[in-house]
C-alpha cells in the first residue's frame, strides 16, 4: 500500500500553491480513488519527502493538516488512513459494530472501559418507551480494529431488566448475542438517530485523535421481539467514512413524470 501512494503522489513545484498544500491535495484525491484500504499504515514523512525531493517539514505539515481534516488517524507517532466506504447497513438496518469492522477486513476486538449504575443523560431520552426515572446499566466500551481505537460506545440497560448482568459477561463480546444467549431476547426494532458532533477532549484522548475533531453519533434504541425496551446507546466514530444509497427506479420515474425534482 505504501509503495502504491508513493507512486501516485504527484506535485508541480512550478505553481503558485505551497508544496504542503498540494502533499495533502494529492493524498485526498489518491483516498477519493478508493486505492488504498482503510488503515493502511502511511509512508513514513522521510519516505515521501525523498520521493518527492521535498524537505521533510513540508511532508510533516501536509500530513498534520489530513489529521487535522480526520483524513488521517494517528497511533503511536504512525499515521493510518483514515477514509472508508461504510456499508449503509449500519444505519439503516440491524447490524453489529463488530461485525461492521470484521467486514472492513480488519480484526474487532472490544474492550470495557467503565461499568456502573446511574440515570440515563436527557439527550438519549429519544423515546416514549424510555423512562428518565428508573436506573440504567451504564457500559462504555472502545471498539477496536486491528487494535486501533475507531469507536466508543455508551450504552444504557434499564437496571430493573437485567438482575443477571453480571452473568452476561458482556465486557468483550457483542451485546445482542450475549443477551440472547442468557435469555432469548432478540433485537426485533428500534430507531435510529444520525448526527454530526464535535470530539470532546475525553472521547477524543480514548479514540487517539484530536479534540473537536468532527465525529459521528449515532443514537441507537432497541427493542425485544415483546416491544420491550433492551438497551439506548450511543455511539461516537471519528472513521472518516462515506455510504451509497440505491434509488428506487420506480420512485424516480414517478418523480420525473410529475414533473417534480428534488434538485
Amino acid at each position: 500500500m505504501k509503495d502504491i501512494l508513493l507512486n501516485q503522489l504527484k506535485i508541480d513545484k512550478r505553481q503558485s500553491i505551497s508544496i504542503p498544500l498540494q502533499i495533502a491535495q494529492s493524498i485526498k484525491q489518491i483516498l477519493f480513488e478508493r486505492t488504498i484500504k482503510y488503515l493502511a499504515e502511511m509512508p513514513t514523512a522521510e519516505q515521501v519527502a525523498k520521493k518527492l525531493d521535498v524537505p521533510m517539514i513540508d511532508v510533516e505539515i501536509a500530513y498534520q493538516r489530513l489529521y487535522h481534516e480526520n483524513f488521517l488517524h494517528k497511533d503511536k507517532n504512525q499515521y493510518y488512513v483514515n477514509y472508508v466506504y461504510m456499508s449503509s447497513d449500519y444505519y439503516l438496518k440491524v447490524t453489529r459494530l463488530f461485525d461492521i469492522i470484521k467486514k472492513l477486513g480488519l480484526k474487532p476486538s472490544i474492550k470495557a472501559i467503565k461499568k456502573r449504575i446511574t440515570s440515563i443523560p436527557r439527550d438519549l431520552v429519544v423515546d416514549s418507551a424510555i423512562d428518565p426515572h428508573q436506573s440504567y446499566i451504564h457500559l462504555r466500551r472502545i471498539y477496536y480494529g486491528n487494535d486501533i481505537p475507531l469507536a466508543l460506545m455508551d450504552i444504557y440497560f434499564p437496571e430493573k431488566d437485567f438482575p443477571y448482568f453480571d452473568e452476561l459477561n458482556m465486557d468483550e463480546k457483542p451485546i445482542y448475542e450475549a443477551i440472547f444467549s442468557h435469555n432469548k431476547r432478540l433485537i426485533s426494532s428500534g430507531r435510529r438517530l444520525l448526527s454530526v458532533v464535535n470530539l470532546h477532549k475525553e472521547d477524543a484522548k480514548l479514540l487517539s485523535a484530536m479534540p473537536e475533531t468532527a465525529s459521528y453519533q449515532l443514537i441507537a434504541v432497541a427493542f425485544d421481539q415483546h416491544k420491550q425496551l433492551i438497551d439506548v446507546s450511543r455511539s461516537i466514530s471519528t472513521m472518516n467514512q462515506y455510504f451509497e444509497v440505491e434509488f428506487d427506479r420506480s420512485d424516480l420515474e414517478k418523480i420525473t413524470q410529475n414533473h417534480f425534482f428534488y434538485i
